[in-house]
């Protein structure tokens, strides 16, 4: 029953816990909340417990269970127990700057094939393979990395897991990873971890012991009258139920924030309520970025950023001429109205990802909108994300033919875009107001002016230029 605690940087993780069974309720009660509201304690397998994000000092707790007061064996005063955190404190400024300058998505199993298969067996792609690429993945300007999911799970994909403390053995286990983030650290490069938390695979053990009637488990999904709900109806990932599995999950959150994972990107965002991200967030003191097809309004202070769907549809339909600049640019508008700073500044713009068909393959392979689309991603207000193989201009359709294998043959050859993403990542830009003129999309800040076009232009020469954009000093 003793609590656990953990530390990073300038604040302690301490997990509070009882292993007696409440009839009714457990709570733990303590000086960091006044002593006026009880933490309640939810069922996290062995035991019952919480999660509590605390800075250096010297705190007092006590549990009740079922209404009697149960003390832990370390010291008391008074009738709590004491607990002392070492340290000294410090101020705690909150995290309004840009966190990463460009990031580079990764399909784990992709990125370096090994063997042959359908599109959707496993191919081989491993985590030392990434490794051996951090430098070709550095040299384009990118100083973050986003893994699929790394866990022992059913699929080739690894979004049903069955495992969230251990590597998939096929990926080369926790070793490998650890390999990877201290020489992805080495290198400036920070990792962000895919956590498919809305949801585990069917074969996880709770849920097993869930189905088997077991009433602690049970709680922890959506089960009734013999079914379940399920993440796409997919009868491989059911739902979890944030209400009485939210602490286990921060559990499994913090075991690799302790690794030395640096974010995470939630699955699913949108399928999980608002209040638990921001409390995932606020305890574990690290960025978050939800995956929100969406409006993001609801989750704009819950976590750090989103992957901004809301943008990419409409910027890949006005490269198809299939709606015209002033619709692109009211959604752009309505985002800057209602939605923070930071927040915009923090959300993930792309061309596309392991979820949407590939963006050369959408623009009908037309080279220069591509460029354009990635021009857009680069200077408009967010972070840049560039699925692997888009350097390449790899195709693709719908999934799973978005998520081929990496083709390293055209790496070297003579059409990559390579030295055109090295240039983009040179620029820095916030817009700050946004023109439509005819069929051009325009905005600017005080240095740059960029144009966007989805008919073809003579433009001039600028800083960068191509047949449908143009980013020119001002």
């Amino acid at each position: 029953m003793p609590i656990t605690v953990f530390k990073s940087g300038n604040l302690y993780f301490v997990r509070f816990s009882v292993n007696k069974q409440p009839r009714r309720a457990a709570f733990v009660i303590g000086s960091f909340t006044a002593f006026m509201k009880p933490i309640e304690l939810e069922f996290c397998g062995p035991d019952y417990c919480a999660y509590i994000s605390l800075p250096p000092g010297k705190y007092y707790y006590r549990y009740l269970v079922d209404g009697e007061v149960v003390l832990d064996d370390g010291p008391t005063e008074n009738g709590f127990n004491v607990l002392k955190l070492g340290g000294s404190i410090r101020r705690v400024h909150e995290n309004r700057r840009r966190l990463f300058r460009a990031i580079y998505g990764i399909f784990v199993d992709r990125f370096g094939c090994k063997r042959k298969g359908g599109p959707r067996d496993r191919l081989g792609g491993d985590l030392s393979f990434i490794t051996d690429k951090l430098s070709y993945i550095r040299s384009m300007g990118f100083d973050a990395i986003y893994l699929t999911p790394i866990f022992r799970a059913m699929s080739y994909h690894r979004y049903d897991v069955v495992d969230y403390i251990n590597v998939d053995d096929d990926l080369g286990g926790n070793n490998a990873f650890k390999e990877l983030l201290r020489r992805a650290h080495e290198l400036g490069i920070k990792v962000i971890l895919d956590l498919p938390i809305h949801h585990t695979g069917s074969e996880h053990p709770a849920f097993r012991a869930a189905l088997s009637g077991d009433p602690k488990y049970s709680h922890w999904y959506y089960i009734y009258n013999g079914d379940y709900e399920k993440f796409m109806d997919v009868k491989r990932m059911p739902k979890l139920n944030m209400k009485f599995a939210g602490e286990w999950v921060k559990g499994i959150v913090l075991h690799w924030a302790l690794v030395g994972v640096d974010a995470f990107r939630i699955d699913v965002g949108a399928g999980i309520p608002p209040w638990f991200l921001w409390d995932l967030r606020n305890f574990i003191n690290k960025p978050l970025i939800a995956e929100v097809w969406g409006d993001p309004f609801l989750w704009r202070n819950a976590v750090d950023g989103v992957m901004n769907y809301q943008v990419w549809e409409p910027l890949i339909k006005f490269l198809r001429d299939e709606i015209n600049a002033e619709d692109f640019a009211q959604v752009l508008k309505r985002q800057l109205n209602v939605l923070p700073k930071h927040f915009l500044i923090n959300s993930w713009l792309f061309v596309d990802t392991h979820d949407t068909p590939r963006a050369i393959t959408m623009l009908n392979n037309d080279i220069e909108k591509f460029k354009a689309a990635l021009a857009f991603i680069y200077t408009w207000i967010g972070t840049p994300m560039l699925y692997y193989g888009d350097e390449v201009m790899l195709e693709g359709g719908p999934d799973p033919d978005n998520r081929r294998c990496m083709d390293w043959k055209r790496v070297n050859g003579p059409n990559t875009l390579h030295e055109f993403v090295r240039r983009l990542s040179g620029l820095n830009l916030m817009p700050r107001r946004i023109i439509v003129n005819s069929s051009e999309l325009i905005y600017y800040d005080n240095k740059f002016e960029v144009r966007l076009s989805n008919r073809p232009r003579r433009y001039g020469s600028g800083v960068l230029s191509g047949d449908y954009f143009i980013i020119k000093g001002r």
